[in-house]
Formats: C-alpha cells, sequence, structure tokens
C-alpha cells in the first residue's frame, strides 16, 4: 500500500509548529501572511517559569508552546483539532495511514532531530526532540513515510524505523510520545483582515492581563526583579537560545536573537498599510525598539551580567505593553 498527498509547500524556516497547518490552509484555498499565524497564536510573546529542584530552576521563553499556540488558532480561526498522544506507535501508526487514504494531512510531533536524515548537522548527532512535520503520504513496499518540513523544500522521506524512534520522545508541556493530529477547518475561512483583527486583539489582552503571571508583561517585570539573583549560567544561556531561531542551541550571529519581535513588526506594518490601520503601523515601530533590546538583553546574558539584564527587561516591557495597548483599543 501507498499514498501520497499533493498539496503545496511553503519553506519557513524555524517556524515547525505552525508550518503544517499553513500548507493545509493553503491548500484549502487560504490566503494570508504567513507569519500572521504564528504571531497571533502566541510566538513572539513571552513566559517565565520556575522549578526550585530542576536542573534549569528558571527558563525564558520568547514565544509559546506549539500545544497552545495551536488551540489558540483554532480559537480565532474557527478551527478544530484531533489529536491523539502518549499511546504506542504500533497502534497509531496504522491510524496515520487510514487519515491519509481519507486524504487527511496529519501533522506528527513533537519528534526528534536526531533521527532526521536530511538534516546532516544534527543526524545521528545532536537530540532535538522539539520537531513538527506534516506527513502526507506513505510507501509500504519502500518502507518510507513521506513528509514536508518547515526548513526543506520539497517532499522529504523517512524510513519507518527512524519515524517511529524519532517519535518516541516526551517533552514536559508541549508533546507526548507518539502525538499527532489533523485539523477540521470551517466551511467558510474567515479573511486575513478578519483573523488579524481579532487575533491582535485576543494577544494584547493575553499579554497585558495573562490568566497566570508567569506569561506576558507581568512575567518579563517579575523577571526583571528576580533575574539579578540568578546564579545557573546555564538559565542565562537557555534564555538566549529560546530567543534564537535554532534552540535550544545558541546561535554564533545574535542579530536574529530578537524572540521574533522583528518578524511580528513586519507583520504589523505590512498588514497596517495594506489595512490603512495606524494603530498597528505604530505597534509595529515599537517592536522593533524591543526586538532591538532583546538583542542587547542576550549579549549581557552571555557575560552573565544580572543588574545589565534587569534594566533592559524593564524598557522592554514599558515598550511592549504600549505596543499592546494600540493593538487593543475597542
Amino acid at each position: 500500500m501507498s499514498k501520497v498527498i499533493k498539496i503545496p509547500h511553503e519553506v519557513h524556516e524555524s517556524t515547525c509548529y505552525v508550518n503544517g497547518l499553513v500548507d493545509v490552509l493553503t491548500w484549502k484555498g487560504a490566503k494570508y501572511d504567513y507569519f500572521l499565524l504564528p504571531i497571533i497564536g502566541g510566538m513572539a510573546s513571552f513566559a517565565y517559569l520556575k522549578f526550585k529542584m530542576a536542573k534549569l530552576p528558571c527558563m525564558v521563553y520568547w514565544g509559546n508552546s506549539p500545544k497552545y499556540l495551536l488551540k489558540d488558532l483554532g480559537e480565532i480561526i474557527g478551527f478544530t483539532q484531533t489529536i491523539s498522544e502518549g499511546k504506542s506507535f504500533r497502534n497509531e501508526f496504522p491510524k496515520m495511514k487510514r487519515l491519509l487514504e481519507n486524504d487527511e494531512p496529519v501533522m506528527v510531533g513533537a519528534l526528534d532531530m536526531y533521527y532526521l536524515h536530511y538534516y546532516p548537522e544534527l543526524y545521528k548527532r545532536e537530540h532535538i526532540p522539539i520537531h513538527y512535520v506534516l506527513m502526507v503520504g506513505y510507501d509500504d513496499n519502500r518502507q518510507v513515510v513521506y513528509v514536508h518540513d518547515c526548513s526543506v523544500d520539497g517532499v522529504q522521506e523517512i524510513p519507518y524505523m527512524e519515524f517511529e524512534r524519532a517519535l518516541d520522545v516526551n517533552v514536559p508541556g508541549m508533546s507526548k510520545k507518539n502525538t499527532f493530529r489533523i485539523f477540521q477547518l470551517p466551511q467558510e475561512m474567515p479573511t486575513e483582515l478578519e483573523i488579524a483583527d481579532k487575533g491582535f486583539t485576543y494577544k494584547a489582552r493575553r499579554m497585558i492581563k495573562p490568566p497566570v503571571s508567569m506569561f506576558g508583561i507581568p512575567a518579563i517585570r517579575k523577571l526583571a526583579k528576580e533575574i539579578v539573583f540568578w546564579a545557573n549560567k546555564d538559565c542565562f544561556r537557555h534564555m538566549v537560545a529560546y530567543a534564537g531561531l535554532t534552540p535550544p542551541l545558541i546561535a554564533e550571529d545574535l542579530s536574529h536573537s530578537d524572540g521574533l519581535r522583528f518578524e511580528q513588526a513586519r507583520v504589523l506594518k505590512a498588514l497596517g498599510q495594506k489595512y490603512h490601520n495606524p494603530e498597528w503601523s505604530k505597534a509595529s515601530n515599537l517592536f522593533t525598539k524591543s526586538g532591538e533590546l532583546i538583542i542587547k538583553l542576550c549579549e549581557k546574558a552571555l557575560g552573565y551580567e544580572g543588574s545589565a539584564c534587569s534594566e533592559l527587561l524593564d524598557r522592554i516591557a514599558g515598550i511592549e505593553e504600549e505596543a499592546y495597548r494600540y493593538l487593543d483599543r475597542k
């Protein structure tokens, strides 16, 4: 048995958490600015987590977990998900193949990039169990699955054995082993303007007044007070890694370690001009400033300069709060 679903594929590195969804939406006729979805879904946001007894007692993330990002996007766009997680590969793999037979692409992950041969710099060298791909086919004779990957053009092959090993990961707060999902889209897709208007407002309110203090602007201000007391150097390095495009690795060049603020600024500027919304354009300028400060923050963090980091975090919080108030003027 074999099956391949032919759907369009866009290549955008470091966006695996939403790449498959965008491919499916495009396949069904939707046309949105690519980065609108990850931005309104929660990337370019903030989380500060603390675990007293953990190896890393303090962890900073400059975006949302893919698990919650897709949930939030579902509420904004109007799609639902069917998710299976934590079960055996032997039972779940046949289900994935049956979905493909019914022309339903399957988003799988998190999976470990250690087993993806088309990443030669990582293959059998580096365990990075936070990746997602869109499964679009399989071939029992050749013993391979066919996937779309955000960083690679065209369709990639993964041998069944390595696919099974790649999915055998548990990432707390993100994914259980052998997780896959499919999307049920609304009959009538909302317009780009409708999604942007609802999504920017939704995100602004969650950043200014989050449901818990570990997220959003309050979390940035909390970190500003506490980072001067950080003693664990790995906590500083974690904060820098997740501001960049290749976490958990730290980029040699920090010019893109802006927590996706530059991309958020670009989306707001483009849509502000396209839909004649000056509030979005004003917010865009502020997020550009915030991104520049986050790069400076990363530089100071690699020198373990807690006081300098604290000052920069206070400035970032003030700028971003002002920006989000422009996005919530209803």
